[in-house]
């Protein structure tokens, strides 16, 4: 602590000790409930972010480190709604406090006073895979025969086009347009509505060594993913993509049981999108590359990525923990605690 700043330890002490029970004269309940939250907090600020309680300030209360810890309890301790919202409030209600019987404290109750109470359940979840899983999904099938070369160009194809299922399988070699500024696919979406969709550089090689293959005669009304049956083909069906995607999934699952078994095609459309919005793609360019008709369809993906959101929080630079004025609780943590009130 630096010469002249409040002590936090000592505000704790006043609001638990005094404040709460004897001047507001609050129900042992309510108390519980704030001793809760800023214990709760204590050991979020220990655990997760190495910071001991006896080097934690009011540096340590600021909005990006309490909006952190909120969602910690959403999304890692899978918290209710009203928990995390009672420990908001409880965390709120101190440094109101302290903003009160100190106006340089005043900074820290403005910041975290516009953190809004959350809302109903947790949003929907998008499932999808990150760039390590997907690399592992692409390399499984068996490049050395047939099948295992067109289940991957299917993988590598529907991720990089984001088409939807059915989208996929009625794509015929007509839809596929090459120009001099590249290739691009026409894709016939829900309601009737066309797009079209480029492709990469990397998707263009894998379409071309796809087509060679099993379009050698480059007939533009064949279905570009077909099956043989009785010696022709027959336009494949989703039931045949979800029992390949499903056959690899429990390969991987058996190696790592963090790939996800209930594999499906919209994970690929959904992994795509999660990309490009990592990569700092407008939430406008990927609704038009899905085929939304509401750009409220594509911020699904804006609320999903957890594991970003907790990185660039963690990217957040917090003041170092000051250690030098704490010394006398040094090796005194218990007694530290029952002096805030914590015990």
């Amino acid at each position: 602590m630096k010469k002249n700043e409040p002590d936090l330890f000592q505000m704790m002490h006043d609001y638990l000790i005094c404040y709460i029970p004897v001047e507001r004269r609050m129900s042992p309940d309510t108390l519980r409930t704030y001793k809760q939250a800023l214990n709760q907090y204590r050991l979020y600020l220990q655990n997760e972010k190495g910071i001991a309680f006896m080097d934690a300030s009011f540096d340590h209360f600021d909005r990006e480190m309490i909006y952190g810890f909120l969602t910690w309890l959403r999304d890692v301790k899978q918290r209710s709604t009203e928990t995390i919202n009672n420990r908001l409030a409880g965390i709120k209600s101190f440094l109101r406090y302290c903003a009160e019987r100190d106006i340089s404290l005043s900074v820290y109750y403005s910041s975290v006073s516009t953190i809004r109470s959350f809302r109903g359940t947790k949003a929907k979840r998008v499932d999808y895979l990150n760039e390590s899983q997907l690399k592992a999904l692409f390399a499984e099938p068996d490049a050395s025969t047939r099948i295992g070369r067109r289940d991957r160009f299917i993988m590598i194809f529907s991720y990089e086009s984001g088409c939807r299922m059915q989208e996929l399988l009625n794509l015929r070699l007509e839809d596929i347009h090459h120009d001099s500024n590249g290739t691009i696919i026409r894709i016939l979406g829900k309601g009737s509505k066309l797009r079209t969709v480029p492709l990469s550089e990397q998707a263009v090689r894998h379409l071309n060594a796809y087509l060679r293959e099993f379009h050698p005669t480059q007939d533009n009304n064949a279905f570009l993913i077909y099956t043989v049956h009785k010696g022709g083909h027959t336009q494949m069906t989703g039931g045949d993509v979800d029992y390949a995607l499903k056959k690899y999934a429990k390969r991987l699952h058996n190696r790592d049981d963090t790939f996800p078994l209930n594999l499906h095609e919209h994970m690929l459309r959904h992994s795509i999108a999660m990309a490009m919005l990592k990569h700092g793609v407008p939430l406008s360019y990927i609704k038009d590359f899905l085929g939304h008709s509401q750009i409220q369809t594509t911020t699904i993906y804006a609320h999903s990525d957890d594991e970003a959101i907790r990185k660039a929080l963690d990217q957040v630079k917090h003041p170092k923990p000051i250690r030098q004025e704490n010394k006398r609780w040094k090796g005194k943590e218990s007694e530290l605690l029952k002096y805030c009130g914590l015990l």
